[in-house]
């Protein structure tokens, strides 16, 4: 009983570290670089509902820990909410009063600042998540390095694309649709979203290169903490007889590991959504909250309960929330940046507009926006949890 009071315990305060930890970053982004334009900032906020701690800094600005530990913002002079949607009644009132209680001058106000000014405040929420996955990742590269294996096929699955297309053992993947994947690393990258597409495929037969056509099947098994998860694969095998390279890497060259992880990442991501809309994909892979609170507990719980020194165990615990942790970090700017009024997204769609026009769109249509992408949120919420239940179903299966 108290190995399992432990483990709820570990679960829920790994949960609460990494997405607190990631949701911060997101806004001081926002809070950053709007102080750094002047920009008056009433409060942040770290979770949602009456406040269990908050203090107020030199600035003005309150900072709280909110009781609901799942999301955080950010809220400027002259906002109606969380949202950064404008008060109207609140920014007349500060146009009539040129100065207020606290002499904060009306140029200091948010939305009144330039238009590249707010676009840039917006902006960076998403893109100082993008930066901390980079550091996380660099950062791993830097103390562990990593390794990737020659694309030497050593086996090949009965039934499979790979057999379909004529792959042998002893083959070495060279090439597909042009791009170097001699590496298993670029070759499962390549491949994961590419069920049911043709690829043109260079391999390596004794010396003689050989041009195969591969169509990847979508195959459904477990993933690293035990949830179903289906991806495209070609069925092959690594050789016992693959060299493996083990890669170091210097401080430029970690930087640019995580630059190339980041990358690939969002581009990924960007296909995935893709493929969503051309039906190709059911999109049972993205989730919300459940699924992020069992990826991180369950990483957790494994990792202190591994058999091992207890050294290690921490060892594998950091290393581990933090892989998870520069994930995270990308899909949250990434999906911040949907065109969605409420999320940052909409917001820039919104100053795109009054870039074009000349002028703001109407404040009706604006609170329009903001009520359409509100329902909207909370109709993917709903989606995303009924995936979420799905997968944490799957491990038990």
């Amino acid at each position: 009983m108290l190995s399992g009071l432990i483990d709820t315990i570990i679960f829920l305060s790994s949960f609460v570290l990494v997405l607190s930890f990631l949701v911060y970053f997101h806004e001081l982004g926002h809070y950053s670089v709007a102080r750094f334009f002047n920009v008056a900032v009433e409060r942040f906020s770290i979770g949602f509902g009456k406040p269990l701690a908050q203090w107020t800094a030199k600035n003005g600005t309150k900072w709280s820990i909110g009781r609901i530990p799942l999301g955080g913002y950010v809220k400027f002079l002259g906002d109606a909410g969380a949202a950064s949607n404008p008060d109207v009644d609140a920014l007349n009132a500060l146009k009539e009063k040129y100065r207020d209680n606290d002499n904060v001058e009306i140029k200091d106000v948010f939305h009144f600042k330039p238009l590249w000014q707010r676009a840039l405040v917006v902006l960076a929420g998403p893109v100082f998540n993008f930066i901390l996955a980079v550091f996380i990742f660099a950062g791993l590269g830097l103390a562990f390095g990593s390794y990737t294996v020659e694309s030497l096929v050593g086996s090949v699955l009965e039934g499979s694309a790979a057999e379909s297309a004529g792959v042998l053992p002893g083959d070495r993947i060279l090439t597909m649709d042009g791009r170097d994947v001699s590496h298993f690393n670029d070759l499962r990258k390549y491949v994961v979203l590419k069920s049911d597409n043709t690829i043109k495929t260079i391999v390596d037969r004794n010396g003689e290169k050989i041009g195969l056509i591969i169509t990847p099947q979508k195959v459904t098994e477990k993933d690293f903490i035990g949830g179903k998860s289906s991806s495209g694969k070609i069925g092959i095998g690594s050789s016992p007889d693959a060299e493996i390279i083990e890669i170091k890497y210097n401080l430029l060259t970690a930087l640019g590991f995580g630059v190339g992880e980041v990358r690939d990442t969002i581009a990924m991501t960007g296909t995935y959504i893709g493929r969503i809309f051309k039906g190709k994909e059911d999109g049972k892979q993205l989730g919300s909250v459940v699924k992020i609170a069992t990826m991180t507990g369950k990483t957790a719980i494994d990792a202190t309960n591994a058999d091992v020194s207890f050294g290690e165990r921490f060892r594998l615990l950091i290393i581990r929330l933090l892989s998870i942790a520069a994930s995270l970090s990308i899909a949250l700017g990434f999906a911040n940046l949907m065109p969605i009024p409420v999320l940052d997204g909409g917001h820039l769609l919104y100053y795109g507009y009054e870039a074009i026009a000349g002028r703001p769109l109407s404040q009706q249509k604006q609170e329009f926006g903001f009520r359409l992408g509100f329902a909207l949120l909370l109709t993917l919420f709903v989606i995303l949890t009924v995936n979420d239940i799905g997968y944490v179903a799957s491990m038990f299966s």
